[in-house]
């Protein structure tokens, strides 16, 4: 870093650099695919163990041939360079191998959540409808489950488009007979865990309802899958027997690396579509490599925590392909408890857990970990959103009190740049802070009054800059699909930035915080991103509802962020009536089948007005201030990090009998 010629403007000189040895960010990218330059990471190592599922552990060997028998098996049912093939599935080993299989073969892999949002299968049907002809999709590959709630009624329109295969997984066929035990014991310790406060008979009958439940579910699902089937005018194949059918075709390999490999997806959000993410090869070597030369990839062996999807970005590069690049062993767990995430913790004992900071944060809390010892932990990492420095330097405390030398690490990401363009470790890993830019990525500040992008400069004696962050880096994405920018573009002295919405204060030394966000988003406990103005405007539908604000508010139970909207009616109604409204907005404005059941607030807050700032506007700070009371109205949905249950609302006064309503 040369400061005789420093001129105060951050994109330019890169503070940050003085950090990384010399040469860190002269990186290289071949012209080969995403599962070639996998599998050149992994020469000598190809005997370790790659990937651990209900207790069946995959060599890096067996995992590449598994690519390989999943480019032999998509091109037997047509595939080819260009196609495009949408992922209806969750974390199981068949969903990297089939990934890395279409790489190969130069195909798209369309990630999009696989978790139905709504309660009316006909309206998750439509959605996903809607997407596939915008995103144009050429084939499907479902997990079971899934075709069966989000395919099936749509199988003739899905003909009409042209598609006429579909691929069906299953999350136990990986699973041997132990494995699938493993998979119900699971089940039993998530319900003693929901209920450590009960007596031990009710305790015991409430497993044994909980099993017996789960044996049925399972045996009608299988029922209805036999059913389905048989009346489908679609090909749908099982992926087993395709394998079996194609393990001695051949293929030819694409090796290109400004090829799109891969679609991810943002939140959805009410009335619009989950905006999507077009990453290339290049995109996805580049992010890696820069982890790796930014000191941030894991020790060969290391056990890393899969729990991130793979429609997340996020989920798929930096915790994923992060663990194959590092010659770490992927645990892989499809479905969890988020409110227990420390049964996974225990379960596994893994080295490195990647989470959000909720999931992390609550941690401290979790009764099951009281008396562990968890000096298997080496690196805690968190992404998503950012967690408050009181629960950062908690969590440190915690760990180091539970044997553990691990200090919580994190960093700053988007999406549009695959998760990850800044971290925080070591020497720069202040609290609070998201560290540092990778190596080949240029963090800088902007004036975020301004549609052009006008850079700040460090002027004599300044300290720090504050303003809307901006980024350039080889790991942005394309932001276009078919023609239409999806992120946009701005061109700063040679170079190409993206606003990241975000307000941050740089610092001289290079380290950056995020101040805030320049709107009023914020992430639920789950990593949904909570969009308060979308759902405020739709409760206002109700015309007995004259104000409606969204917040954040600590959630005790689930150990996170979770939505509470502040409502001011148009005039005074008693307790049960206004139950009876917060009944209406849930069942038939946020409920109803065109919006996502995580939109719905967990509390409802009925209130004679709002609190106002200064200049006359709602005072949003002043409501997350508030607290809860005792007096809100309560929304409760089941739910797990796949599924939605049944929704159930009541009011908790104290000395006051609870009013449920339920709907299934």
């Amino acid at each position: 870093m040369d400061k005789k010629n420093w001129t105060g403007y951050p994109h330019i000189d890169r503070p940050w650099m003085q950090y990384y040895k010399e040469g860190a960010d002269k990186i290289r990218i071949p012209n080969i695919n995403l599962k070639e330059y996998l599998e050149g990471k992994n020469i000598g190592r190809e005997s370790l163990i790659a990937e651990s599922y209900y207790g069946r552990k995959t060599s890096y060997r067996e995992f590449f041939d598994g690519c390989d028998l999943a480019s032999k098996a998509l091109s037997q049912v047509g595939v080819k360079k260009g196609d495009m093939i949408m992922f209806l599935v969750p974390n199981i080993p068949e969903t990297s191998r089939l990934w890395l299989g279409a790489t190969q073969l130069g195909a798209i892999s369309d990630f999009v959540d696989p978790r139905p949002d709504s309660m009316n299968i006909e309206a998750n049907a439509r959605k996903v409808l809607e997407l596939i002809k915008y995103e144009k999709a050429n084939y499907i590959v479902a997990l079971d489950k899934c075709y069966l709630g989000m395919l099936k009624p749509i199988e003739n329109e899905l003909k009409e488009l042209g598609i006429d295969t579909i691929i069906l997984l299953s999350a136990t066929d990986s699973m041997n007979l132990s494995g699938k035990i493993d998979y119900l014991k699971d089940v039993i310790n998530y319900k003693k865990i929901e209920n450590m406060r009960i007596t031990d008979e009710a305790v015991k009958l409430n497993i044994y309802r909980t099993l017996s439940d789960k044996l049925k579910a399972m045996k009608g699902e299988n029922k209805r899958l036999t059913e389905a089937l048989k009346s489908s005018p679609l090909r749908i194949i099982k992926y087993a027997d395709l394998v079996r059918e194609c393990a001695n075709s051949r293929f030819d390999v694409v090796s290109e690396a400004d090829l799109i490999n891969y679609i991810g997806h943002t939140s959805g959000t009410s009335g619009s579509r989950p905006k999507p993410i077009t990453a290339t090869n290049r995109n996805g070597m580049s992010t890696l490599e820069q982890l790796i030369k930014g000191n941030v990839s894991f020790e060969k062996g290391d056990r890393v925590l899969h729990v991130l999807p793979y429609f997340a970005p996020f989920g798929a590069y930096d915790n994923f392909l992060l663990n194959l690049a590092s010659g770490s062993i992927d645990i892989c767990v499809p479905e969890f408890k988020i409110s227990e995430f420390g049964y996974l913790i225990k379960k596994h004992l893994p080295n490195v857990i990647v989470g959000t900071p909720a999931w992390l944060a609550a941690l401290p809390g979790c009764d099951y970990l009281e008396n562990m010892d968890l000096s298997c932990i080496k690196r805690i990492i968190y992404g998503g959103d950012s967690m408050t420095v009181a629960d950062e330097e908690h969590l440190n405390e915690w760990l180091k009190k539970h044997g553990s030398k691990a200090v919580v690490e994190k960093g700053h990401g988007m999406s549009e740049f695959l998760g990850c363009g800044s971290y925080a470790q070591k020497s720069y890993n202040s609290p609070g802070s998201i560290g540092i830019p990778l190596p080949k990525t240029i963090y800088a500040i902007a004036d975020p009054d301004k549609e052009e992008l006008v850079p700040l400069k460090f002027e004599d004696g300044q300290e720090f800059l504050e303003g809307e962050l901006i980024v350039s880096s080889e790991a942005v994405t394309l932001g276009i699909l078919h023609g239409e920018i999806i992120v946009p573009r701005y061109k700063l002295d040679g170079k190409k930035f993206i606003k990241t919405g975000d307000i941050a204060r740089m610092y001289r030394n290079g380290e950056f915080y995020i101040i805030n966000r320049m709107n009023r988003m914020f992430t639920r406990v789950d990593g949904f991103k909570v969009k308060p103005y979308e759902i405020e405007r739709e409760i206002l539908k109700n015309p007995k509802v004259k104000y409606a604000c969204v917040v954040g508010y600590h959630d005790e139970k689930r150990r996170g962020l979770m939505p509470i909207c502040h409502v001011v009616l148009d005039k005074v109604y008693s307790q049960e009536e206004a139950l009876e409204i917060v009944k209406d907005i849930v069942y038939n404005i946020i409920g109803n089948p065109n919006m996502s059941s995580r939109q719905i607030p967990a509390k409802f807050k009925v209130r004679a007005e709002m609190p106002l700032s200064k200049n006359s506007k709602v005072d949003y700070r002043a409501l997350e201030r508030e607290g809860l009371t005792g007096e809100e109205i309560n929304v409760d949905v089941e739910e797990t990090n796949l599924r939605v249950g049944a929704i159930e609302i009541y009011t908790s006064n104290i000395g006051k009998a609870r009013t449920r309503a339920k709907k299934d």
